[in-house]
């Protein structure tokens, strides 16, 4: 298993970052070979290469991937928590 990446959420949205999306599109697909789940290693490779900037194509400033928020909760055992959605506050 490798480093889990960073949460990054982008300002304003509850979105992550395409450098946040990217990076853990890559951590997935690398876990994916690993696991050799072929099916899931060429989805996770699949939406790393979307997010892959590159000449005249920046990096999204915002990626809303649902597959890709359930797996980030399985790594992360919790699930993320808006800022001002806390009813205690």
């Amino acid at each position: 298993m490798s480093k889990v990446p960073y949460i990054e959420r982008s300002y304003g949205e509850s979105g992550l970052t395409g450098e946040c999306a990217y990076l853990w599109a890559l951590f997935l697909a690398n876990e994916a070979d690993m696991a050799d789940d072929t099916f899931k290693y060429s989805k996770w490779k699949s939406l790393a290469e979307q997010l892959t900037p590159s000449e005249g194509k920046p990096m999204p400033a915002t990626v809303h991937c649902a597959d890709l928020e359930d797996a980030m909760q399985k790594y992360n055992g919790r699930e993320y928590v808006y800022p001002g959605s806390d009813p205690q506050e």
